[in-house]
């Protein structure tokens, strides 16, 4: 049966002579994965540039219920990328992104508040014209609150240490390696409680948000992705610097 439904795309794999095989986030099914056929193809119907990672788009499917694999029939953007698909750093930012959101995401049903969350922070990203080098900080915590293991308790001059194995702000230091000391803990606090519009109002340098992403990646390998070790930030910290 044809279904209509927004998505964002997630990752592509190359399939037969000129086909694609993507892994799309819907808004109605959830993650589900999509045959574009002839897409590679130089006069295909398809715009291959609608396939990049976290393009918003609007697709109509075959979709059929338990199937594994379904054939798109129309693709279109929604809204179109004005900036991510252009800008280095941005794209280096969605191409990590989406890598974590294909690790994390493992709902095969509809989470609207999820798609809204994630399509939301999409549009603000592509719309930024300031400094975003700690939108995907920010982003990553804040996409804990949807998955489960959103940082417990808060930061205090008490309790200065973030766990990341338990999840919470403790008083001395832990009996392992994986914490923050205190002024990364106190940063990483900052960032669970601002939202986009104000993150240029914290101060966070360079190798503390280099520390912060290494952390994060961790507790998301510790709480959610069983270990499974992301790959594509050592390119994103490159473009950064």
């Amino acid at each position: 049966m044809l279904q209509k439904t927004r998505g964002i795309v997630i990752s592509t794999t190359a399939y037969a002579e000129a086909s694609v095989i993507a892994k799309i986030y819907t808004e109605q099914f959830g993650l589900q994965s999509f045959m574009l056929n002839g897409v590679r193809k130089s006069k295909s119907r398809f715009n291959n540039n609608l396939l990049h990672p976290l393009s918003t788009i609007e697709l109509i499917a075959y979709y059929k219920p338990h199937k594994t694999l379904h054939r798109v029939s129309e693709l279109n953007s929604s809204p179109q990328l004005g900036s991510i698909p252009y800008d280095t750093v941005k794209t280096s930012m969605a191409i990590f992104l989406a890598e974590l959101l294909h690790r994390a995401i493992r709902e095969e049903e509809k989470n609207e508040e999820l798609f809204n969350f994630i399509h939301h922070s999409i549009q603000f990203l592509d719309i930024q014209r300031q400094d975003c080098s700690r939108f995907h900080l920010c982003f990553m915590i804040q996409l804990t609150r949807y998955l489960g293991f959103y940082p417990q308790a808060t930061f205090t001059y008490e309790y200065p240490y973030f766990n990341l194995l338990e999840g919470l702000y403790q008083e001395q230091v832990p009996l392992h390696p994986n914490y923050f000391e205190p002024p990364l803990s106190e940063k990483f606090h900052m960032l669970s409680q601002i939202s986009f519009e104000e993150l240029n109002t914290l101060s966070i340098n360079a190798s503390e948000r280099k520390q912060l992403l290494h952390g994060i990646i961790s507790y998301y390998e510790l709480h959610h992705t069983n270990g499974v070790r992301l790959k594509s930030y050592t390119v994103l910290e490159e473009v950064m610097g």
